[in-house]
């Protein structure tokens, strides 16, 4: 799982094969992301941006 908090974004990589991980499921911050056996609920992630950027 690769979240990215600049982005908003999360991307969940499954079916290893020979250290590649070919499936790639996006989501986003507020979807419910699932992870193995689990769910990750990710309505309460934070995003932040670059200094300056207004994000925070």
């Amino acid at each position: 799982m690769i979240v990215a908090p600049r982005t908003g974004t999360i991307e969940v990589h499954s079916e290893p094969c020979v250290g590649r991980y070919p499936r790639k499921e996006p989501y986003i911050f507020g979807d419910v992301a699932p992870f193995g056996p689990w769910r990750l609920e990710t309505i309460d992630l934070r995003r932040y941006g670059k200094p300056g950027d207004g994000e925070g």
